[in-house]
């Protein structure tokens, strides 16, 4: 009799959907997802009404309101083996509480480093397993270690470009703009997308590789924006040890990679034929040899070890 597991994740870039086909697909459980972050949509025109009514005279959001019955009904309907939460600072004690009780077993999967996300440190002790991709908050707060993954494999097209690079609007833009800059001076053929709000335009110049976008690409399929691309590139967040998920997804679609994040020559994968780590953003350069050679192909367990089925089973399994 299959076990059955209750994941809770927020919709942020589909990595939800992404975690929640590979845990039908690999963990051997009957499956339940709880989207934390599902949007409300009003019903009709008196129902906004409302709600603006709650907001103004007793400081509550039907939208909330909404939301915790939709969680507490699926939370509720049954008794679980296990509950795996991505981003448990985003769920009401109430929730969380109501998880516990109906589930064996509780895991937490840290979304982020804690000093990226600190309120995650309250729940370091309320979960039987708390799983982190940042070796150092491992060290740090006694957690257990897990990278990250990649799920898409290897998709044959023709290549048009030396350098592909997918980010968000942050501190990271300064290295962008140095890096494409560079490109450009170096006649290295790169395209990029990096996405913003609408409400928070992008201030810098920005070079003519560099497109602006206001739509967030699943995480379900960036992946192919590096399919006519040699080359993946890495900037890393501040203050961050572990590993992104593009070098893994790097390995998925033999693909090289160039990177920030100067951790990554410790990882068992790291081979400098494919990948090239810049120290110091102020003094690099990047070989012509490195742009030009072949990919070398990692050994097959490498490529099994970072599978996101294998991944699975280390969070379920151990």
């Amino acid at each position: 009799m299959k076990k059955k597991l209750l994941f809770i994740a927020p919709g942020y870039y589909g990595f939800n959907e992404v975690v929640f086909n590979g845990l039908k697909k690999y963990s051997n459980c009957e499956v339940t997802h709880i989207n934390s972050t599902l949007p409300y949509q009003y019903r009709n025109n008196l129902e906004r009404l409302y709600n603006f009514f709650l907001k103004v005279f007793f400081k509550k959001n039907l939208k909330n309101i909404k939301r915790g019955e939709h969680i507490q009904r699926i939370i509720n309907s049954q008794e679980y083996d296990i509950v795996l939460v991505n981003r448990p600072d985003v769920l009401s004690e109430r929730d969380l509480s109501s998880a516990f009780q109906k589930s064996k077993k509780s895991i937490v999967l840290f979304w982020d480093s804690i000093q990226k996300i600190p309120a995650q440190k309250e729940y370091i002790g309320k979960f039987d397993k708390c799983y982190s991709f940042d070796s150092e908050d491992c060290t740090n707060y006694n957690l257990n270690y897990i990278t990250n993954f990649y799920f898409a494999k290897c998709e044959k097209k023709e290549i048009k470009y030396d350098i592909g690079y997918l980010a968000t609007y942050d501190k990271r833009i300064r290295e962008t703009v140095i890096l494409f800059n560079y490109f450009d001076k170096k006649n290295i053929s790169a395209k990029a997308r990096i996405f913003t709000y609408k409400s928070i335009p992008i201030k810098e110049e920005m070079p003519a590789s560099i497109e602006v976008i206001h739509k967030i690409i699943p995480f379900s399929e960036s992946y192919k924006y590096y399919l006519d691309c040699k080359i993946i590139l890495d900037l890393a967040h501040p203050h961050q040890r572990g590993l992104s998920f593009r070098p893994y997804e790097a390995i998925g679609l033999n693909k090289k990679i160039i990177t920030t994040n100067k951790d990554i020559v410790n990882y068992d994968f790291y081979d400098p034929n494919n990948i090239l780590v810049i120290n110091d953003i102020r003094n690099f350069s990047i070989p012509e040899s490195f742009i030009n050679s072949e990919y070398q192909q990692p050994e097959e367990w490498i490529k099994e070890k970072y599978y996101i089925k294998n991944w699975i089973k280390n969070i379920i399994d151990r």
